[in-house]
């Protein structure tokens, strides 16, 4: 049975009244593969172990936000079927309005309308970060040790693929980084955990942000996670812009500076433990 035809059998099973007109299927994202149904109806399914265990957590804090932030988050309506043998972890939501900011449509008004982005992509991640955490059970991401062990990672199974050069420069970064306790210390906050351009949706017409998808990453953590994830998308131009209106944003700059330099290694370690060459291959294009 090929992806689509089992993801509709899904659906039959545990959506019975949902009446399916046309099906578009992305399986472009590293964690979850994307259904569009009707072209209204968003439904991520898990494409790995490690985004079925997130989804029941993501589905519950989505539930939590609502109402509680300035621009639209997903609302899931249908929940999240519980993976078996036979079936896969799913949840759906109405499609929210906008495209993704991606970088270079982000250069074409920027210099009109990135003031008004920088307001909005701030103000949504301090509402965010000073949200009160919600009572169900979240694990704290972030930490020193979880650095070091990525670090180890990196080392055992991704330095085989570096230059020399490369090597000593990633092994600079992060051990640097470990060496000072106090460079790695933050106050835990809710952060979104990816907060890049495919996650972040704007009207083309009014040069506006309509809101921030995906949040199988979401949880506790340092909020310098997501300021960093902002300066690798838009840059420095734009990250000293969004500063006056979220002043934590300039004080984190070490720490943001080096959560940003992980983020291409990641991917290139995400490539090699999910047997996925392509990730492996971009992420290794901008480290070599």
């Amino acid at each position: 049975m090929d992806t689509l035809s089992f993801y509709t059998q899904q659906l039959h099973q545990h959506c019975p009244n949902l009446q399916l007109q046309t099906l578009t299927l992305n399986q472009t994202g590293q964690y979850n593969d994307v259904l569009i149904v009707n072209g209204d109806l968003i439904f991520r399914f898990a494409r790995v172990s490690a985004a079925a265990s997130t989804l029941q957590r993501e589905l519950a804090l989505l539930r939590y936000l609502q109402g509680r932030l300035p621009l639209a988050i997903p609302n899931p309506i249908i929940p999240c079927a519980q993976p078996g043998a036979t079936d896969v972890a799913f949840m759906g939501y109405r499609m929210l309005p906008g495209k993704p900011l991606w970088r270079e449509d982000f250069a074409t008004i920027a210099t009109q309308h990135g003031d008004t982005i920088a307001c909005q992509l701030a103000g949504f991640l301090y509402a965010l970060h000073h949200t009160p955490a919600p009572s169900i059970t979240l694990p704290l991401a972030d930490t020193r040790q979880e650095w070091a062990e990525l670090y180890a990672r990196i080392q055992a199974q991704l330095f085989g693929y570096l230059h020399p050069k490369a090597r000593r420069q990633v092994a600079q970064h992060f051990e640097s980084f470990l060496a000072n306790p106090n460079q790695s210390t933050f106050q835990p906050t809710l952060r979104h955990g990816d907060f890049g351009t495919s996650n972040i949706l704007y009207d083309p017409e009014s040069a506006s942000v309509t809101g921030i998808i995906d949040f199988s990453s979401a949880g506790l953590g340092d909020p310098a996670v997501d300021f960093a994830a902002l300066l690798a998308s838009y840059g420095e131009a734009f990250y000293a812009q969004c500063c006056p209106h979220y002043p934590e944003m300039e004080h984190a700059l070490n720490r943001v500076r080096f959560y940003r330099g992980t983020f291409a290694l990641q991917e290139a370690l995400f490539g090699i433990e999910n047997d996925d060459p392509v990730a492996l291959r971009n992420g290794l294009a901008s480290v070599i």
